[in-house]
């Protein structure tokens, strides 16, 4: 009898069966004299879609709703037919004896064959292949150590589990608000919590009113302190008063100060944690604008064909005690660029640190480190595949190296009844920052937190309690209140990690991991998910809502949108997965849920929701790049009172819109549009009258353009007519 392997796809397949001596070719395997390797293209079998599920859900109809499948019936990707074909023949092969899965060793690398083993019908006994690198070293010490498939039968219900309820709110919810509000809308059991984030953040920065605050710096001889008031919780050098400032600056000029306090702390940064692959992806997009989705394809591609790093799809920073023996050899396999680091570490041999290796905090794989095969040069690498390989290698030589230590120094003057403040830094042992050159600081300090005084390296004199100085000058410094920055795919990514909670402690991410939106392996396809339906754009380095993804936010139900909610699910699964919830329990929550809202949308009136729409149409509209992409009459609310006749098409009727007023023949294609708040201006009737009629209005002050200059202009029709432009006739301020 043979045994049939099973991989996720056709190039890991084809190292198998190297390793395994399968050589001869068959119709999408390969066969040898003990083994047959066969694989999919990822997924080959899905959940089936409505219609397969039950002929009469065919009709998006609100009335059939919700859909709650009994059987469960499974489809083959139309894709992958002919390859599914040909490896549910080779499960059910007489010849056949044993199948081995292996497909990616995690949640979906389990989904993905035991779809495809229940749909082939196959009832052959079956063990897993579960590796975290893909040398052939560890493929063979893989097949030495085959798991048996019932343990991990728990991490197969999580995975059907985490499927089933995608499905069920997705397909139903996506169902319900299209059909009630007319409108194609897709909803998702992450992706809208996700969203939610990304849009409430978008509103909190539209809606923050900067205001002004001052800072006062005493300039000494040889260094500079702040002003501070020592009884304020926070913000202590912020005056809310100019004058108030002003005030205090012309008192301490060439005033005597008295040092009150001077106080020396020897501190020590220890080194970061190893990458698990969110951490990872949020790094290389601070540092190089990668998105995760690029970080992750890189990632795999160093997995699996250059075979130079580990599984990349996992959530832990440790390594399990059994890798510790491979650590010198791991180190011997880098390239010659990092000799002047392995140099110290043949000096100083790395030891086994329980903050580094630590079983307990190791689940289905270990932190992402350098495998143990040899790379001489990396001259013909793709850049992008150099700076990830890059950041694995000193994120895993730092490990090993001393805590970063310096000496923080704190000086307290007083002069004139006022406190003023210094502090410094000397470093007296880089550490493992020396990994870290100068081109690396500013990125550092953007992704992993520092110590207290990071930001300010002033060297500050040698004073005593007692020491008096001269103020020899005072400087005023004009300060503005800042709105909360835009997420970032890496700040999106934390907050993903987080359920949305805004965690600065590395030990505290890591303990509510588990409760995150979605797992490592799956957030950048989120992200990228919620860019196709152009619910979300990039804009540089930004991430921003659209008018159509801050609309669908405003309809959906709160519990739809909820972070925790769904972190709570994702939390669950986890402990499915680790044998330690009811999978039955779970999916009786999930349906129960779906029941609850779907029943909620039926009932909700459309036109109470069309003007609960309109509570965000006072903000400012969104970058060009935005409403280019997605302008919100393709998502209005039917049977809308005509106003005028259309000035773009001459052929539709110009109807009222949460945000604006445009043209009904959109689907036609014409998508003229009049915004009702333009460049941060409400536009009066008079003006909105005179745009939809397509006549050009006067001169209007008060527009406020991206770079913070305030001016006049006209508003008129585009030469393309999809719009109204503002063309500037003068400057009349600067914010």
């Amino acid at each position: 009898m043979k045994t049939l392997v099973f991989a996720e796809k056709p190039s890991v397949g084809k190292d198998i069966a190297r390793i395994l001596g399968a050589n001869g070719r068959g119709e999408g395997f390969l066969e040898g004299k003990d083994y047959i390797v066969t694989w999919g293209f990822g997924h080959l079998v899905s959940i089936g879609h409505p219609e397969i599920q039950d002929p009469a859900w065919q009709k998006w109809s609100l009335d059939a709703l919700p859909m709650l499948p009994k059987e469960w019936k499974l489809t083959v990707l139309s894709s992958s037919q002919q390859q599914f074909n040909g490896v549910a023949k080779l499960f059910n092969r007489p010849d056949v004896g044993l199948i081995i899965n292996a497909a990616d060793a995690g949640r979906e690398g389990e989904l993905i064959f035991r779809l495809v083993y229940q749909h082939a019908a196959c009832s052959k006994p079956f063990k897993r292949l579960w590796i975290s690198s893909m040398t052939d070293e560890a493929i063979q010490k893989g097949f030495e150590d085959l798991r048996p498939g019932e343990k991990y039968d728990p991490l197969a219900k999580a995975a059907m589990c985490r499927s089933r309820a995608d499905w069920l709110v997705g397909m139903n919810f996506t169902r319900a608000y299209t059909r009630k509000f007319k409108s194609m809308f897709t909803v998702g059991r992450v992706q809208t919590p996700t969203l939610a984030m990304v849009v409430n953040r978008y509103l909190e920065i539209q809606n923050f009113v900067p205001r002004d605050y001052w800072e006062v710096s005493a300039v000494f001889e040889d260094f500079n302190a702040m002003w501070f008031d020592p009884a304020a919780d926070e913000y202590p050098s912020r005056i809310d008063s100019e004058e108030k400032a002003k005030e205090l600056l012309e008192r301490i000029k060439g005033a005597m100060a008295v040092v009150h306090s001077a106080k020396k702390t020897s501190k020590k940064q220890a080194p970061p944690s190893l990458y698990d692959l969110t951490t990872l992806q949020r790094d290389a997009n601070s540092r190089f604008s990668m998105t995760a989705a690029d970080t992750l394809s890189v990632l795999q591609t160093l997995y699996e064909k250059k075979k130079v790093v580990t599984y990349p799809r996992t959530d832990s920073k440790f390594l399990s005690g059994d890798i510790f023996p491979t650590i010198e050899k791991r180190l011997a396999s880098l390239p010659p660029e990092y000799e002047e680091y392995l140099a110290w570490l043949r000096q100083n041999r790395p030891t086994k640190d329980k903050r580094v290796f630590n079983d307990a905090k190791v689940s289905d794989h270990h932190a992402i480190i350098p495998t143990e095969k040899r790379v001489v040069d990396t001259s013909g690498w793709a850049a992008s595949e150099k700076q990830i390989y890059d950041l694995v290698v000193r994120r895993f030589l730092a490990v090993f190296f001393p805590d970063h230590q310096y000496l923080s120094t704190t000086i307290i003057v007083k002069s004139a009844k006022e406190n003023f403040k210094a502090t410094g830094k000397v470093v007296t042992d880089e550490g493992w920052r020396a990994l870290y050159p100068r081109r690396h600081q500013q990125a550092e300090k953007n992704t992993e937190p520092g110590g207290e005084d990071e930001d300010n390296d002033q060297s500050l004199p040698d004073l005593k309690k007692g020491d008096e100085r001269n103020i020899t000058d005072a400087a005023l410094l004009t300060r503005k209140t800042k709105p909360p920055a835009a997420y970032t795919e890496a700040t999106l990514l934390q907050a993903m990690e987080t359920a949305g909670k805004l965690v600065e402690s590395e030990e505290l991410r890591d303990a509510m991991k588990d409760g995150g939106l979605g797992t490592p392996a799956t957030r950048a396809e989120i992200i990228e998910k919620l860019i196709r339906v152009e619910y979300m754009l990039r804009d540089k380095k930004k991430l921003l809502p659209t008018p159509k993804g801050i609309r669908i936010i405003e309809l959906a139900a709160p519990e739809i949108k909820s972070p925790e909610l769904t972190g709570n699910w994702e939390k669950r699964l986890a402990d499915i997965s680790r044998d330690k919830d009811n999978d039955t329990d779970f999916m009786r929550g999930i349906t129960d849920f779906v029941c609850a809202i779907v029943n909620q949308i039926k009932h909700t009136n459309v036109l109470q929701a069309a003007a609960s729409h309109g509570s965000y149409s006072e903000n400012r509209p969104l970058a060009k790049k935005a409403v280019q992409q997605s302008s919100p009459t393709k998502a209005e609310i039917p049977l809308r009172k005509v106003l005028a006749e259309c000035p773009a098409c001459g052929k539709g009727g110009i109807i009222e819109g949460a945000r604006g007023f445009g043209c009904n023949r959109f689907k036609e294609g014409c998508h003229y549009v009049v915004w009702k708040e333009f460049y941060g201006k409400k536009l009066t009737q008079n003006a909105i009258d005179l745009l939809i009629s397509g006549k050009a209005t006067r001169v209007i002050k008060g527009f406020c353009l991206e770079d913070g200059s305030i001016v006049s202009g006209r508003l008129q029709m585009k030469e393309d007519h999809t719009g109204i432009e503002l063309v500037v006739v003068g400057a009349s301020d600067t914010k």
